[in-house]
């Protein structure tokens, strides 16, 4: 495999994860290649060379990065978030009043968790609702066409991520809140039950994120999933993530499936 690592002069947060990489890459010098490059280079023009196939390339960074490949070279102009997926969408995993929605049903007041999901990393907001409804000192409200995750705000004592490759949990890492509230057994059995759910979905990522949280008095809780790119490792390794970052871009290549809305509030 051929993977184009992001490399720019300014600093970049996924630098530890591209080297974690990197580092298994040169492991497995004998199978797999790789280059350098910024995103600017997307602009002027990519230029590799003749016995590379820059359709099957998998690029490593951030989403700004992996997207410009993908709109450049398969002519993806959008990465769909995944959020949770429908298989996982049981009140016993997400614990919380949850529901995916367009804008026009969004609540008129209330304290929630807002995000904009029609696309990634757009906007996201914890506080009165109508802070984004109406107009404040003059200024428009930040509110666009699109589908929106509306969430009960919960007591959350620590996060987790979980990362899947074919249907197998690889690794859980600590990310946020208290290091020492872990998963329990009955918590892992939980996850391995999602894990499970999903893998009934043909069109799944064949490695993929899980974000969970552990809610006061709720237990573990999916938080949202991702594929597997431009995903923080969190101190992951493994001779495993090249096929992880090959199979988490195939998802977006081949399905890059639009968010199904949904809605648990009134249960």
């Amino acid at each position: 495999m051929f993977f184009i690592l992001q490399k720019e002069d300014k600093y970049n947060d996924l630098d530890i994860d591209i080297l974690t990489l990197k580092q298994e890459l040169n492991k497995q010098r004998y199978q797999h290649e790789y280059t350098t490059m910024n995103l600017k280079d997307f602009d002027d023009g990519v230029k590799f060379p003749d016995r590379m196939n820059i359709k099957n390339a998998i690029p490593v960074g951030s989403l700004e990065f992996v997207g410009a490949y993908l709109k450049l070279v398969h002519n993806i102009k959008r990465m769909n978030p995944i959020e949770i997926p429908n298989e996982m969408r049981l009140d016993k995993f997400i614990n919380r009043k949850y529901s995916i929605v367009e804008k026009n049903e969004l609540p008129k007041s209330g304290y929630f968790f807002t995000k904009y999901a029609s696309e990634l990393k757009v906007f996201s907001h914890t506080g009165r609702i109508e802070t984004l409804q109406h107009e404040d000192d003059g200024k428009e409200p930040f509110i666009k066409d699109g589908l929106y995750v509306v969430s009960e705000v919960v007591n959350i004592l620590s996060e987790y991520r979980c990362f899947i490759l074919d249907d197998e949990i690889k690794g859980i890492q600590y990310y946020d809140g208290n290091p020492t509230i872990m998963p329990t057994p009955e918590d892992i059995n939980k996850l391995k039950e999602m894990v499970l759910r999903y893998s009934i979905n043909p069109n799944r990522p064949m490695a993929y994120t899980l974000d969970v949280a552990i809610i006061k008095d709720r237990g573990l809780s999916i938080l949202e999933c991702h594929p597997f790119c431009s995903v923080g490792l969190y101190g992951l390794v493994g001779s495993f993530l090249p096929y992880a970052y090959r199979y988490g871009l195939d998802w977006y290549i081949n399905h890059n499936t639009e968010l199904d809305k949904y809605n648990n509030f009134n249960n």
